[in-house]
Formats: structure tokens, sequence, C-alpha cells
């Protein structure tokens, strides 16, 4: 592969590092797309056995690769039963995006019949803490925090504030409409809700655990702990 190539990739697929660079900023559809991300999770694993592929070898561009090669099939085969091609097509690349972020033990867990429904659901909120490093940060610096000082209470207030402070040293948060800020806002919200990391009604943080099987996948990558209202202590 040449390295235009894959730096083409890289630059539209996998986690994002934002040293001296513009934060990703289109996650405004979707909210956590957990049931989508399994589906298309499902379709790459196939993909990558069609293909002779081997996952245990496959490094992280390449899986950004074969979910590029599939985000096309999807759309054409609606495999997310969207009723609108635009609609579609919306989904479609912002739940291939994300899963672009994931393992291939990972995706694997995420597709397969032993993984729980708050397991499948914490993964994809991994995959959008990784894909969008301000949601990560706000998971880390924010969310998490909360929970570790015992300050369960979280509002738009919070974010309002994380952003202002974020602000600083990224002025594209500044050029926003403040339509688009909106959306973020909310989207990022209705995730965590989603997720079931945070409750509406209270607007509360809600305590994670994940099961010893994710747990155990999660150590490969530790840092991935950091997004999520837990106690490392406690596994």
């Amino acid at each position: 592969m040449s390295e235009q190539r894959e730096n083409r990739i890289a630059g539209s697929y996998g986690a994002e590092a934002t040293q001296g660079e513009r934060y990703r900023l289109s996650f405004t559809v979707g909210g956590l797309l957990a049931s989508q991300g399994r589906a298309l999770a499902e379709m790459y694993l196939n993909h990558l056995n069609h293909a002779g592929g081997d996952a245990e070898c496959s490094s992280q561009t390449e899986v950004g690769e074969s979910i590029a090669a599939i985000r096309q099939q999807a759309i054409e085969e609606n495999v997310l039963a969207i009723r609108t091609d635009s609609a579609n097509r919306r989904v479609v690349a912002e739940t291939t995006r994300r899963l672009s972020a994931l393992t291939v033990g990972e995706l694997a867990y995420l597709a397969g019949p032993d993984s729980s429904t708050s397991d499948r659901e914490a993964l994809m909120w991994i995959a959008m803490c990784r894909y969008y490093a301000i949601i990560g940060e706000f998971a880390g610096e924010v969310l998490k925090k909360h929970y570790l000082t015992g300050n369960t209470h979280l509002d738009f207030e919070d974010y309002d504030r994380f952003i202002a402070d974020k602000a600083t040293w990224h002025p594209e948060l500044e050029t926003v409409s403040e339509g688009t800020a909106k959306k973020l806002r909310s989207n990022l919200f209705k995730a965590m809700r989603e997720a079931h990391l945070f409750d509406k009604n209270s607007d509360t943080v809600l305590s994670f655990l994940p099961s010893p099987s994710l747990a155990d996948i999660l150590r490969k990558r530790a840092d991935s702990f950091g997004y999520l209202p837990m106690r490392e202590s406690s596994l």
C-alpha cells in the first residue's frame, strides 16, 4: 500500500489523534448506533473471512480498509433497513467510521453471540470515544471524573464549560454554528443515555461494570477503561 493511500485511509478511519489537529465534529446523527454497529461488524467479519484475511494479524489500517470496503455494499443492500437512501448513507457512513476505531478482537466480540447488550453498548461507546477525540476527552475529564469524585450530577452546563475550555486550544469549536453545536451536544447525551451511562430523568452519571469477557478484551487497550464511569479496582 502506498504511503499516500495509507495516510488517506488513516485520516478517514480509525481512532483520532488531535495533537496540533482539528477535532472531528461530525457526530450529529444516530446516538450510540449500537444495533447498527453490531450488524455491520458481523458483515465486516464475513467480508474478512471470505477475503481470506488473517484477523489476528490485521493492523488497524487494514481494519479501516476492510470497513471501508463493506460500506458501499451495506448501502446498496440496505443492510440496516433504513427507509430513505440519504438517511441510509448517513447512518452507514457514521457507523463504519466508528467501527474502524475498534480492533478485530473487539469487532468479533461485538458481532458474536456471547456478548451481552450492555457489553455491546459499551464497545460502541468506546468506539465513539476513540473515533471522536473530543468525546473521549469529555468521557475521561467530565463523565468519569464526576463518577470518581462522587459528583454524579451531569447536565448541559457541564458540557458547555468543557467545550469553552477546549476552545482555548481548538478555535474550530468557536466557528461551529449554534444549531450544529446543539446537535453535537444532544447526540452525545443521547449516546450516553443509550449506553446506560447517564440517566436523563435525574441528570445522573450511572456506573458501569464490564463482564469478565469484555474486561479481558479491553485490557489489551487499557486506556479504554478511562472512557467508562467505573473504578478499575473493581475488576
